[in-house]
């Protein structure tokens, strides 16, 4: 016997795992680009782009939602994200 680890079709799953670390980021963009088709994140999104600086913050939040915690309590950024949050709840 022996040499049977060689055809084993799960010795190399982690991979080609659906639910590896891979999918975060493909949902993440999934998220976006549903969330763009929605008239008011749309909107919202568009009040951002009037500040360069809310603006980068909504992208990194869109990027890595943990960033989100660290612009609550800024007050240019802030009230926007929250009601792009309610916008696409």
């Amino acid at each position: 016997g022996g040499g049977a680890g060689g055809g084993n079709p799960f010795g190399a799953a982690g991979g080609g795992n659906p639910f590896g670390g891979g999918a975060g980021m493909g949902d993440a963009m999934k998220a976006v680009q549903e969330a763009m088709s929605n008239p008011k994140v749309r909107a919202v999104i568009a009040k951002a782009q009037k500040n360069p600086k809310v603006m980068a913050a909504v992208q990194e939040c869109m990027g890595n939602p943990m960033a989100v915690g660290k612009y609550m309590s800024d007050p240019e950024v802030g009230p926007i994200l929250k009601e792009l949050q309610d916008a696409m709840v």
